[in-house]
């Protein structure tokens, strides 16, 4: 495939170059991934690249040679994001007509790929094999899902590990707003993380405001935006780690004093396999470096990622 302005062949360790009689050098999937100059390259420019390989009928054209496309690093950051990006491709919707699983709507075009049990295994298949309208493509995009719980309770609250709903989204509270003022003020501020989306609970006559309980989906690997290489930044282990020393790790993910303190969740708010977890830490335990410090010393830490990086620093 010729180098296009963002897009252009990367190598990807999972691809299999596929045996006669598929196509020679039909690698499956193919995966494209933003050149490393174009790393941050705004979401617009990369719809209209794809709308311009769609139109050319390039698309079209590394599909019937490798079967799949991998689009790395493209800097999708919620589900009305990848609708974009879907959408860019010019292709009709399809409607959901029999559908034998349960999905969730996240985004327009956009739902979950199943909503059973993550105890029933998901057998190889073709999307829509056992009916005759089936889509012509199929797209898939995931992330990891955080959940943080803060009580209502005063700004100086130093009790307990998290922070209270003022804490965390007060700054534009005043101790004269009324409660709609106080809410409008913390969702205002909740919203401009651009994948959190939040409730509110125990609103009781002792506790008007109400506890605050907020999620936000995140990629767990990034591509640094200076060297183009992927970065396992992410918050999971930490959570594994917390729940694991709270012995929370299993439903209902309640610790000794009643609180609910749960480890991190795929995506679609499905568990981790506690394996995978346990080889992030080995991997983390095997890796680190143990700093003997001294007073006057300075640790400076590169902390990039594409979708993180927005101060060059902080202290």
């Amino acid at each position: 495939m010729p180098a296009t302005e963002i897009l252009r062949p990367a190598p990807y360790g999972p691809s299999v170059t596929l045996p006669a009689p598929h196509p020679e050098g039909a690698d499956f999937p193919l995966s494209l991934a933003r050149t490393p100059t174009q790393p941050g390259a705004p979401l617009a420019d990369v719809l209209a690249e794809i709308q311009n390989l769609a139109a050319s009928g390039r698309i079209r054209s590394l599909l019937d040679h490798h079967g799949a496309i991998y689009f790395q690093g493209l800097g999708l950051e919620s589900p009305h994001d990848f609708s974009e990006f879907a959408h860019a491709f010019g292709w009709v919707a399809h409607e959901d007509i029999g559908n034998p699983v349960r999905r969730t709507v996240l985004a327009k075009n956009v739902a979950t790929a199943n909503e059973g049990p993550n105890t029933q295994p998901v057998y190889p298949h073709n999307e829509f094999g056992l009916s005759p309208h089936y889509p012509a493509y199929v797209m898939f995009y995931c992330g990891v899902k955080y959940q943080l719980f803060h009580p209502n309770g005063p700004r100086d609250q130093t009790s307990s590990a998290g922070t209270t709903v003022l804490q965390a989204y007060g700054l534009h509270v005043l101790d004269t707003d009324d409660v709609e003022t106080a809410r409008e003020k913390i969702e205002n501020e909740i919203r401009r993380l651009p994948t959190a989306t939040w409730q509110w609970e125990n609103q009781s006559q002792s506790n008007a405001l109400g506890d605050l309980r907020v999620w936000n989906v995140l990629p767990a690997v990034r591509d640094h935006p200076r060297t183009g290489k992927p970065s396992f930044f992410n918050n999971v282990v930490s959570r594994h780690l917390n729940a694991l020393q709270n012995d929370t790790l299993e439903p209902p993910h309640i610790n000794k004093e009643g609180k609910y303190q749960p480890p991190c969740f795929y995506g679609d708010g499905s568990p981790i396999p506690r394996e995978y977890l346990d080889s992030a830490v080995e991997f983390i335990n095997q890796t680190r470096s143990l700093v003997s410090w001294t007073a006057g010393d300075v640790i400076l830490l590169d902390n990039h990622a594409v979708q993180h990086a927005r101060e060059p620093w902080t202290g």
